[in-house]
Order: C-alpha cells, then structure tokens, then sequence
C-alpha cells in the first residue's frame, strides 16, 4: 500500500462519527456482615487440610475459619 492509501484510511477513520460503547465497571458490595480484612501465615499441611475439610462440607474456608474462632472463643 502507498502512504497516500494509509492516509485515506486515516482519514476516514476520523470522519466517521461511529457511536462508541463505554462500558461503566461498579463495584459490587456483597459484605453482609460488618467484616474487616485479616490476613496470617498458616502451616502449608494445615491449609491443606482445611482446604480439603471445606470441600467436603461444602463450605468456604472463611465460614470455616469463623467457626472455628467463635467456638474457641466460647470454650474460654
């Protein structure tokens, strides 16, 4: 192609007036409870096995780990 073909192409680009979409990101707040961010270094085999301990409940290690606090605490 000649420069003279870019330049056409250039131009036409610019003229058109084609309606660009904006997309609008939010952020999503799913904290249902009055949370703050904790964070700890653990044994590798303990992570595993509270890994493994919360796929086979079916449950997510947080509520894994808020359980168990909350019933240390209560044994106190």
């Amino acid at each position: 192609m000649e420069k003279t073909d870019f330049n056409k192409l250039i131009n036409k680009a610019k003229s058109s007036n084609s309606n660009k979409t904006i997309q609008k990101v939010t952020p999503v707040n799913s904290k249902t409870a009055d949370e703050t961010q904790f964070s700890f270094y653990i044994e590798k085999e303990l992570l595993k096995k509270l890994k493994l301990k919360a796929l086979e409940e079916d449950a997510s290690i947080k509520s894994i780990v808020n359980k168990s606090i909350e019933t240390y605490l209560t044994k106190q």
